[in-house]
């Protein structure tokens, strides 16, 4: 059969005038061109592709004269072959979706069926899964979270890989307990991060509300374990390698407690030891002023709607002095004012 024999035979078969003999032809034709995608289908996903195929070609060339009365018959076979391509890899792309979503669910059913459940985000966001105490998880893309379908009488325990953020229901008969490799992060009730990708060199837990015990899972030979307490703003690095625990601060404190007004953060001659007890009622962070000579000095100014770190730059700068961090404690120095 030739080019135009074939086209006018399509023609044929989308007018409903074909013989049983080409109607088969047809129908082999468009079983071949589906074979040849590797696609596995059933039946009914056959019989379905079919119809949204033949029904799109119709569209394009029965359905449109124009195209006719400019390319003639001698195209409709190209368009016919191109549709069906187009369909099928929409299809594909559709039925693969279908597929990672059913997967996902009968791997979580699977999970449940065990006693556990495991949740995988494989997106490209965050995901927020709310536990049955009525805590709730912020699961980070590429992060697997594991814990059991109904928490025991005496913990409640999680484990993590990768990164999320935990807002904990108080529960002082249940400590919620979250392992991450060879750390543990211990609260009764509060709002933290734990970070712990298998690529990472190491494992960080940061502190948002409350008070978290952090500690290694491998107790020591002399009965004792690394560990350390963080309260907000504060947090712990533990490097994989050297097993070792480093407290500091956040890269961005948040107030902890607010002041009242507005007027608590402007000062007016005021010493910086009053200065540095406000911010520190403030964030939960503590300050030690190396050098006393800085406390005769005395701060103008309004630290109003600014970060912290850029509140004690313009403090500083003031006094002539500087600040370093060291793990959780902010310490204060310099020559300090000449007055």
């Amino acid at each position: 059969m030739n080019q135009y024999d074939f086209d006018k035979l399509i023609e044929k078969y989308l007018a409903g005038e074909t013989s049983p003999d080409e109607e088969k032809l047809m129908r082999e034709w468009s079983d071949r061109m589906i074979e040849q995608s590797q696609l596995t289908l059933s039946a009914t996903e056959k019989q379905t592709l079919h119809t949204r195929i033949w029904k799109r070609i119709y569209t394009n060339t029965i359905g449109q004269q124009p195209f006719l009365v400019r390319y003639g018959w001698f195209r409709i076979s190209a368009v016919a072959a191109s549709i069906l391509l187009f369909i099928l890899a929409g299809f594909f792309v559709s039925r693969q979706a279908t597929i990672h979503q059913a997967s996902r669910s009968i791997a979580r059913k699977a999970a449940e069926s065990t006693g556990n459940i495991t949740i995988k985000n494989t997106s490209n966001k965050a995901e927020k899964i709310s536990l049955k105490d009525g805590s709730y998880v912020l699961l980070s893309p590429r992060s697997n979270l594991s814990y059991p379908e109904q928490f025991g009488t005496k913990t409640r325990e999680i484990y993590l890989q990768g990164e999320a953020t935990f807002d904990v229901t108080r529960d002082t008969s249940r400590p919620f307990i979250v392992h991450t490799g060879n750390l543990v992060t211990q609260v009764l009730g509060t709002r933290f991060t734990v970070k712990s990708y298998d690529t990472d060199k190491s494992i960080e837990v940061r502190v948002s509300k409350g008070k978290v015990s952090v500690y290694e899972a491998a107790e020591k030979s002399d009965g004792n374990r690394n560990g350390v307490i963080l309260i907000p703003n504060q947090k712990i690095t533990f490097d994989k390698l050297s097993q070792k625990l480093t407290p500091g601060l956040i890269e961005t404190p948040q107030m902890v407690l607010p002041p009242e007004n507005k007027t608590s953060f402007v000062f007016d001659r005021v010493p910086l030891g009053q200065v540095l007890a406000t911010l520190s009622k403030a964030y939960g962070i503590e300050f030690i002023v190396e050098n006393q000579a800085l406390n005769k000095c005395a701060f103008n100014g309004d630290l109003n709607d600014l970060p912290l770190y850029l509140q004690l730059d313009l403090v500083c700068k003031s006094l002539n002095a500087t600040y370093e961090r060291r793990g959780t404690t902010l310490f204060i120095n310099g020559e300090g004012c000449q007055n």
